[in-house]
């Protein structure tokens, strides 16, 4: 072998070892952004996608969610379950409510409180799993609930797999949609008509806003939303819909279809979780590729749901880390969803934030529901989202 190809051996294999080492730093970098500075994560993602393509973004993803997955399994191997809360069970924290109290606007009503539910592998579980705490009211702490929380641990093979879950009284409780300011992308809204903030009218009864779905160009799943489409829906697309006499429904599009009319708005996301009260067995694989998994199908990361109980009055909103779709409807399931979808995934997205329910100055968020670095209480207020979300208002009380 000569010298000059030699030389040129040296050069080709320093050149790869560069690459290699600057694809290693690469990821490092993409998972601090994405735990510590989620806004940061969300402009290098986009940004690097719009110019190599999805694919190496999804290899990048893949090896850093793989690497902390196996990191986190050897790491709390032999720890106690990851909560993000402690409670202890009982009665007085599994759905015991205060009497009804009188207010200037009238009187609520009473006797909301979702049942208890047992965890799914106690193996895995802390003592209060499937134990419901009240959330006040913060515009009426002496009312009854709205909604109550819950945690659950949905994976035999990893304690440190936590779900939040919040239990929503759609009867006392409107659930809007709106869309971010960039997503979903659609040019059927202007700028000045999706401004990605809660309305001033709504801010008296906020209590609550969490993420919506994917971006547009990751499924092009559908959203309309005060008669505007924004993206057409797709027949396989699991769908969250608002009726226009505020009643919801959680189901496939091409169940529903025929009642788009009577719709106030409606957000799509990849092939429902749960059906009649059924898991869809793909999701309870955890290589498959239908939820928001990247490259193998075996993506374990924070990911959100939404889904309704049999009445249908019984909203749940989930949110958990180290789940796979099938981990996340069996946190759903057990909590009481009978129709259930996934929302948002990976760690930057999947939000649920409380509101403090100033009735003087815009509101301001108190606390999420699970840890999220680096938030800012004026979020969905007077700092605009770029990505679509839902929020929910307090029903005026009955006369």
């Amino acid at each position: 072998m000569s010298e000059q190809t030699t030389e040129r051996r040296r050069k080709v294999l320093r050149a790869l070892g560069i690459l290699a080492a600057a694809g290693v730093v690469g990821v490092v970098a993409l998972w601090i952004a994405i735990h510590q500075y989620p806004p940061l994560a969300t402009f290098l993602v986009d940004g690097v996608r719009a110019v190599v393509g999805p694919k190496p973004i999804a290899v990048a993803e893949d090896i850093a969610y793989g690497i902390q997955d196996r990191i986190n399994r050897w790491r709390y191997k032999d720890a106690p379950p990851t909560t993000y809360w402690e409670v202890a069970p009982g009665p007085s924290a599994s759905g015991a409510l205060p009497a009804p109290s009188s207010s200037g606007s009238g009187v609520w009503a009473a006797g909301f409180a979702p049942a208890p539910f047992p965890p799914p592998y106690p193996g895995v579980a802390t003592p209060g799993d499937g134990t419901w705490i009240p959330v006040a009211t913060p515009q009426d702490p002496g009312a009854p609930p709205v909604m109550f929380k819950a945690l659950v641990h949905p994976d035999p093979k990893r304690s440190f797999a936590v779900v939040a879950v919040v239990a929503i009284d759609l009867t006392r409780v409107d659930m809007h949609s709106a869309p971010g300011f960039g997503e979903p992308k659609s040019s059927a809204m202007t700028r000045a008509q999706r401004p990605g903030l809660i309305p001033e009218e709504h801010y008296l009864g906020l209590l609550a806003a969490f993420n919506g779905g994917f971006q547009a160009q990751h499924g092009q799943w559908g959203m309309m939303v005060g008669g505007v489409t924004l993206l057409p829906p797709r027949p396989i697309g699991c769908t969250v819909a608002r009726y226009k006499d505020g009643s919801m429904r959680v189901a496939v599009w091409k169940r529903i279809a025929d009642t788009e009319p009577e719709m106030a708005y409606y957000r799509q996301t990849p092939p429902c979780l749960i059906e009649d009260g059924k898991i869809n067995p793909a999701a309870q694989l955890e290589k498959n590729t239908g939820w928001g998994a990247t490259v193998d199908g075996d993506t374990i990361i924070r990911r959100s749901g939404f889904g309704l109980d049999e009445s249908g009055k019984i909203g749940f909103y989930v949110m958990g880390d180290a789940l796979s779709a099938g981990t996340l409807a069996k946190a759903l399931h057990v909590a009481g969803a009978k129709d259930a979808a996934q929302l948002d995934v990976n760690f930057a997205y999947p939000r649920f934030f409380f509101f403090d329910g100033n009735q003087t100055t815009p509101p301001r968020i108190t606390q999420p529901l699970a840890p999220l670095p680096n938030w800012k209480p004026d979020e969905y207020v007077t700092r605009p989202e770029f990505r679509d979300f839902f929020y929910l208002t307090r029903k005026p009380p009955a006369p």
